[in-house]
């Protein structure tokens, strides 16, 4: 047999096993992807921190001192419910507060430590203020730059609205 032949017939042979071993790992990585579950949290989680001073309205919010259990869920995937403050247009970005816009921190009724900033990945441009949703995402701790919410959630997604 003449090696352009064999090779040829190796190289079908060869692309065919590149090919399927390629599929193989990519559905291993959307499989592993898809097994991470999300947590749900509550807000008490997030409120029950304490500050290293006291907050007071129309001033700079204190720095959070973290407890172990929210330093526990940096990076996770989580699943929080939350009333909306739509602070984009394009439905990239809302705040969520634990508390309705008329008692949110904001209007100085609750703890700065009460409200998320939330990114989209995909706009949600119909969210109104007031819209209870639950939403899923990766958090993030802020403890250095007190004019950002101490916690953001990327990588968001919509789960439903209530």
């Amino acid at each position: 047999m003449p090696i352009t032949l064999l090779l040829q017939k190796n190289f079908k042979h060869m692309h065919k096993l590149l090919l399927s071993a390629s599929f193989l790992l990519l559905f291993t990585i959307i499989a592993a992807a898809q097994s991470e579950k999300s947590e749900k949290v509550y807000w008490y989680t997030f409120t029950s921190i304490e500050l290293d001073g006291v907050w007071k309205p129309n001033e700079e919010p204190p720095f959070p001192i973290f407890s172990d259990a929210v330093k526990k869920l940096e990076g996770k995937l989580i699943t929080i419910d939350g009333y909306t403050i739509p602070l984009d247009p394009s439905g990239n970005q809302v705040v969520l507060s634990a508390n309705p816009f008329s008692a949110c921190f904001f209007c100085g009724k609750a703890s700065p430590a009460s409200i998320m900033n939330i990114l989209f990945d995909k706009p949600q441009k119909g969210l109104k203020t007031d819209d209870y949703i639950t939403v899923t995402g990766r958090l993030q701790l802020n403890s250095t730059d007190t004019s950002q919410p101490y916690y953001t959630l990327e990588h968001a997604t919509f789960e439903k609205k209530k």
